[in-house]
């Protein structure tokens, strides 16, 4: 019987070199993203999911190798869980950006702004800066407002539901919530000032990453955003944020840890994961 790593290795053997070809065909110098008709705007859907779907599984199966957490049933179970909820979000996101480069963009103030520019390290400086500064503060808020009642009940729950989230997790949810702290974010700053299309999906793609490690726990959890699932109502994102605004964690306002169902199969009870999270 055909095992499941097997399906995976047989669908990488065949989607890599489709997504290095079109890679191949994109940098800087072309200026634009350019969908030129509806069967490209198709294929470009198509093959953003594709890519997607690669790096999900490459970089969370390599994140989650390196995670000490013990492989148990339960978590191997969770991961299953989280990548049913998962690639759909993964498909929904790839349509809602080529959306908006199909039909959106061409009406916004940039559309081809580098047509009669070059695309110089000034752009990318004040292009990453500020899509960083966006992304972080935007996304706070956005996760706040996720947590009032009504947001919470009908989306935010459902990420919510894993207690205990792996690299896996990290879009596991409401196909809403993805497009509110996602795609919406990335492509509203293109239309505020003049960024290159391509960094956005770079962009996306290394934040993408970053999520990835958020929500494993380890030691790049640098937001100890994995408290957050633990304790619900701390840590939202960035630690600065956190701190000015009160909702950083404090050990003194939990007094009783709560603790992950896999600390009882550590073996190494001095590793940092496992003084951590006991």
């Amino acid at each position: 019987m055909i095992q499941f790593h097997q399906i995976l290795l047989l669908l990488f053997t065949i989607m890599i070199p489709v997504v290095g070809d079109e890679l191949d065909k994109m940098s800087f110098s072309e200026k634009h993203i350019y969908i030129n008709n509806f069967q490209h705007y198709v294929e470009n859907i198509f093959l953003g999911f594709i890519g997607a779907i690669v790096q999900y599984f490459m970089c969370c199966s390599f994140i989650e190798y390196l995670n000490p957490m013990p492989k148990t049933k339960l978590r191997v179970q969770n991961i299953l869980k989280e990548i049913r909820f998962g690639i759909p979000q993964l498909m929904f996101g790839s349509f809602v950006s080529m959306s908006f480069y199909y039909y959106i963009y061409p009406y916004t103030p940039y559309y081809k702004y580098f047509e009669i520019r070059d695309y110089s390290i000034h752009h990318l400086i004040y292009g990453v800066g500020f899509h960083c500064l966006w992304k972080i503060f935007n996304g706070y808020w956005i996760h706040r407002l996720l947590h009032q009642r009504q947001f919470y009940q009908y989306i935010h729950s459902i990420h919510h539901s894993f207690k205990e989230p792996t690299s896996f997790g990290y879009c596991a949810g409401h196909p809403l919530e993805g497009f509110l702290l996602g795609t919406m974010i990335l492509h509203s700053a293109e239309v505020l000032i003049p960024i290159h299309p391509l960094q956005t999906m770079i962009f996306g793609l290394l934040f993408a990453i970053k999520d990835m490690l958020a929500h494993d726990g380890n030691i790049l959890d640098y937001e100890d955003h994995y408290r957050h699932h633990l304790y619900y109502v701390v840590n939202f994102g960035n630690p600065i944020l956190d701190k000015l605004f009160g909702t950083s964690y404090n050990p003194k306002n939990y007094p009783i840890k709560q603790k992950c169902s896999y600390i009882s199969e550590f073996k190494n009870q001095n590793n940092p994961l496992f003084l951590k999270y006991q």
